[in-house]
């Protein structure tokens, strides 16, 4: 009796360790908008960010091995607000807005072998009062995820969408490194569909200060002259970021400076998904902040 209710805590807290939602906002102040001759013009903008995401478990089943079979519902929101002056009005939306539902699965196929898979459904738009079906993306994917060594994984992905207005396939390599103490130097260097790289040290259970790297990508899809067009927004960021925990609760901001910020239309079009193109901002400040709620407590 006593094993059966070290196991049930054990797959509890493997679930609460997985269950979270965070809200949190980012700021890049106005830069210069860059034209297609790479020249600096008067047109400037400047972006806000607000994102909301949550995963929560619905089903938890033990298996032969120490992680347990999780179902969760997945919940990813975002909206973003570009005040645009001069050519930068003309060549970007006022907005851009996402909403996505979906459901994951993760259960282990081996002591250090994972298996993570789902599918969602959403709507992404650069006017969200102007919502069709057009703007409707689903996604499917699938991933492997190998334990190599107590502080790596290694993997591959296979994500599928109609971003593109088709439906694509798009392998993807994942790498992670992590390694944390209750006190002292942090490295986190992860190469996923979210990538993030840091160093930092651990004052304490409650404190951290870390330098954070992240490149951040949204997408919303659009009409334009009455041809169907996918608008990218992308930087990355580089900054300072303090972090503070208590009890459940992990409340951090960042600041530093973004970069390679491009912002353009792409014809909705299968071949148009590798032509990426030139920065079209100039570099600039970057503020963030957020609060997440871990149901375990302790996140990486």
């Amino acid at each position: 009796m006593k094993k059966k209710w070290i196991i049930m805590a054990a797959i509890l807290q493997t679930a609460h360790a997985f269950a979270q939602i965070e809200l949190r906002s980012e700021y890049l102040p106005q830069q210069k908008y860059i034209d297609d001759n790479r020249d600096k013009t008067d047109g400037k903008s400047s972006v806000l960010t607000t994102t909301f995401t949550a995963t929560v478990p619905v089903s938890v089943k033990p298996t032969n091995y120490q992680q347990p079979s999780i179902w969760a519902a997945t919940l990813n929101v975002s909206y973003t607000s570009f005040s645009n002056d001069g050519i930068a009005a003309e060549a970007l939306p006022k907005e851009m807005g996402s909403a996505d539902l979906g459901v994951m699965y993760m259960t282990p196929l081996h002591e250090k072998l994972m298996f993570i898979g789902g599918a969602s459904a959403g709507i992404y738009s650069t006017d969200v009062k102007k919502i069709g079906t057009d703007h409707l993306v689903v996604n499917i994917y699938s991933s492997f995820i190998w334990q190599v060594r107590p502080k790596i994984k290694l993997g591959v992905a296979l994500i599928g969408n109609n971003a593109f207005d088709k439906p694509m396939l798009i392998p993807m390599p994942y790498f992670q490194y992590h390694h944390e103490k209750k006190r002292g130097m942090e490295y986190h260097a992860e190469l996923s569909y979210n990538p993030r790289f840091s160093v930092g040290y651990r004052f304490n259970e409650a404190f951290a200060l870390r330098i954070v790297n992240r490149p951040k990508f949204f997408f919303s899809l659009a009409k334009v002259e009455g041809q169907k067009k996918y608008f990218d927004h992308h930087y990355v960021s580089l900054g300072l970021e303090p972090e503070y925990r208590f009890n459940n609760w992990t409340v951090s901001g960042t600041f530093g400076a973004n970069f390679g910020r491009t912002d353009r239309y792409r014809d909705r079009e299968p071949s148009q998904f590798l032509k990426w193109g030139n920065a079209t901002f100039d570099p600039s400040f970057y503020i963030s902040a957020g609060i997440k709620y871990n149901f375990a407590g302790k996140q990486k």
